[in-house]
């Protein structure tokens, strides 16, 4: 049996993982890798943003999160108003909101979109896209992540545009760098169940680059990565989070956790900017939005399970939170 990457790394706190395991499964997680990249020196790409990437790869997704994995050469990358990052071989990098950005090599030349490059849809292998002179090369192994961004939102708002991630010869880095260089060594070869393992393998790496940046916060780092870090907010998320409908107020909880009502509103204030019925508040809507974007519920029943008590109320709640009342939001996130 394949072993997990829980298996392998010792975590701070099995708590804060298992939020995060719990909500990264809740999210419709799914890894695609769709080209192989030879580029020779000189050489420069520009790569459009995750929406219109999308709609140039064909993905019908809620959101894709861009990867690069560089197997070859070295590289930087560069978005707007950000200073370029090199990228070494075994590197790989994370683009969460799926910003548009430049990928090129150490010799200056113009920069050419991707699009006009990309062969007519639909793909049923993994192409090799060139590009460049005749120099040194540099290969890649370029592919997204779609998620439903919904239930990804808490997570997705406090990261930054770019993650780059370096595996270093510590031990905590083995399984990380060992998924890196399996995932590059399949997408390279044409071998028999390649279309089954390249997603479960990029789903693998993405949950372990974002166990990693969780353990590498420093103690004063807010947002919900540092919340779920911290012990009190931590284990009263995951209360929230595995019991969504149960009737919470803050005296509750802040019993289960051990402490006061004042201090667990402190750190929920402190890590995330609101106070934890707030949070909550917000949690039962996007589950919300979800089941009526996913499913033919009936509205009462979604407003049940929301946890409030008339359509009236929660058609408030969630016109202040989406911007539009449940119904007509329902109407315009349906599936084509």
């Amino acid at each position: 049996m394949a072993k997990t990457p829980g298996e392998f790394a010792q975590t701070p706190d099995n708590s804060t993982v298992g939020l995060l395991s719990d909500l990264l499964g809740s999210m419709r997680l799914s890894g695609v890798v769709m080209f192989r990249t030879e580029f020779h020196e000189p050489w420069s790409l520009l790569t459009p943003d995750g929406e219109q990437m999308a709609k140039l790869l064909g993905i019908r997704a809620a959101h894709i999160i861009p990867f690069h994995i560089i197997t070859q050469g070295r590289c930087q990358i560069e978005l707007a108003r950000s200073e370029p990052v090199w990228l070494d071989e075994g590197d790989v990098v994370l683009l969460p909101y799926g910003d548009a950005h430049t990928l090129s090599g150490r010799e200056p030349t113009a920069s050419m979109p991707v699009g006009p490059m990309l062969p007519p849809q639909p793909w049923h292998d993994i192409f090799v896209l060139g590009h460049g002179g005749k120099g040194a090369l540099t290969s890649m192994i370029c592919g997204f992540l779609q998620c439903d961004k919904l239930l990804f939102h808490p997570v997705l708002r406090h990261l930054p545009p770019l993650i780059h991630v370096s595996p270093g010869n510590k031990p905590e880095d083995e399984w990380l760098a060992s998924t890196i260089r399996h995932t590059a060594q399949e997408a390279s070869q044409a071998q028999s169940g390649v279309r089954c393992m390249l997603p479960r393998l990029t789903e693998l790496m993405f949950v372990e680059i974002l166990r990693n940046y969780l353990h590498a916060l420093s103690a004063n780092e807010v947002g919900w990565f540092a919340a779920i870090n911290d012990p009190l907010t931590g284990a009263a998320l995951k209360l929230l989070h595995t019991a969504p409908l149960q009737p919470w107020d803050v005296d509750t909880l802040a019993r289960r956790v051990g402490t006061s009502r004042s201090v667990l509103a402190d750190r929920f204030n402190h890590f995330l900017g609101q106070p934890p019925m707030q949070y909550l508040t917000n949690w039962r809507l996007q589950l919300a939005a979800q089941a009526l974007m996913t499913s033919e519920t009936p509205l009462k029943q979604v407003v049940e399970q929301a946890g409030y008590a008339s359509e009236a109320t929660f058609s408030r709640a969630f016109r202040r939170r989406f911007g539009s009342p449940p119904a007509e939001w329902r109407r315009n996130h349906l599936p084509a």
